[in-house]
């Protein structure tokens, strides 16, 4: 509560700065959506690696004053971030399964996530509960995003059906509840 969105802010999370986190293609798309719209900026929850591709990146394109990384702060300050941006993006090349994407649809955020792995089985159908692009594609994530940004009734909409689908495939309780009935299940093939 309290929190209110900031015109133009991306979020994404970069545990680790390595190639298989897409980050560089988020920030190509950045760049080229800066092109037609000067507010945009991208807090990246997160470190660089010092001297790493994205640094590199962030220079090359010129988007020093666009980007923030964040890190070493509290959770508090992490749902804050989510609730004070227009747009979360997962522009990861492959995820075995995705927390970020939960993370940050459990905040009713819209995302943009790409389809690589299991990156759709985590986060649902493109247009009802994220919206998806394929991986490694910048132009296709600054398109979404851009997208996004111009239809929030969509996007709210969209974005609240995300935290839905958090709340019913992904929360802790029917994590517990899963794993019981997998207990019950193997127990019951013993007798």
């Amino acid at each position: 509560a309290g929190v209110k969105r900031k015109p133009g802010m991306l979020i994404t999370t970069a545990s680790a700065d390595v190639a298989m986190k897409g980050l560089r293609y988020l920030l190509e798309a950045v760049a080229k959506l800066r092109t037609e719209r000067p507010e945009i900026a991208l807090t990246v929850i997160g470190r660089p690696k010092e001297g790493g591709e994205s640094e590199r990146t962030i220079r090359d394109l010129g988007l020093e004053d666009a980007i923030t990384f964040v890190s070493g702060v509290p959770d508090e300050r992490i749902v804050e971030l989510y609730n004070e941006a227009e747009v979360a993006v997962v522009p990861s090349l492959y995820e075995g399964f995705s927390l970020p994407a939960i993370e940050a649809m459990s905040t009713g955020i819209p995302l943009v996530a790409t389809t690589g792995g299991a990156i759709p089985e985590v986060v649902g159908r493109d247009g009802e509960t994220a919206f998806s692009v394929p991986p490694g594609d910048a132009g296709a994530l600054a398109a979404k995003i851009g997208y996004v940004l111009d239809h929030p009734r969509i996007a709210a909409k969209v974005g609240g059906a995300g935290r839905q689908r958090v709340i019913d495939h992904w929360s802790w309780r029917h994590t517990a509840e899963r794993t019981v009935e997998q207990y019950r299940a193997l127990l019951a093939e013993k007798h």
